[in-house]
């Protein structure tokens, strides 16, 4: 995913004007994947598309307190509702993150985070929207185990068109 503009934080998403059938799904504090599923009736799958050390972007460094010159597990996914790539995913683990508890983060394989994160008592921040590249994102901060990790997430058009169709059956 592109680095790019300024994330708005709650009290200022008004600013950003996503349209009324968006907003569900942008500022869903839930789990998205449980959102996910319901919406493709079951037919739901995380593929990995990367995994790996890097260091994080700018935006997420700020986001998560790390020094520039800190690595981090860095995993990329594409969310798929009926075989159609719905959301594009990046989470962003520091290595402190993953000791502990968090250990489990380190074998995700096809899972999705979200049902981890959900199932496993996380702690969620606030979320912060932005349009990029003519597409919604969304981030927030996760405290596993009070240890933090980034998760941003990149909706794309063909979720909000099944969106729209699953509300006219």
């Amino acid at each position: 995913m592109p680095k790019s503009s300024a994330w708005l934080p709650p009290q200022r998403y008004w600013l950003a004007r996503p349209a009324p059938a968006q907003q569900p799904w942008l500022l869903c504090e839930g789990s998205l994947t449980a959102a996910l599923v319901r919406l493709s009736q079951g037919s739901f799958r995380v593929r990995v598309t990367h995994e790996g050390w890097h260091r994080p972007h700018a935006d997420e460094r700020a986001a998560l307190r790390m020094p520039t010159r800190l690595v981090a597990r860095i995993r990329e996914v594409e969310l798929l509702g009926r075989d159609e790539v719905w959301v594009k995913a990046r989470s962003v683990i520091p290595l402190n993150t993953l000791r502990g508890k968090g250990h489990r983060l380190r074998y995700l394989g096809s899972r999705s985070l979200g049902t981890l994160l959900f199932k496993g008592r996380a702690r969620r921040g606030p979320l912060e929207i932005r349009r990029e590249g003519g597409c919604w994102q969304r981030h927030s901060c996760f405290h596993y185990d009070g240890r933090p990790l980034l998760v941003r997430e990149q909706f794309l058009p063909a979720l909000f068109k099944a969106a729209q169709a699953g509300k006219m059956r």
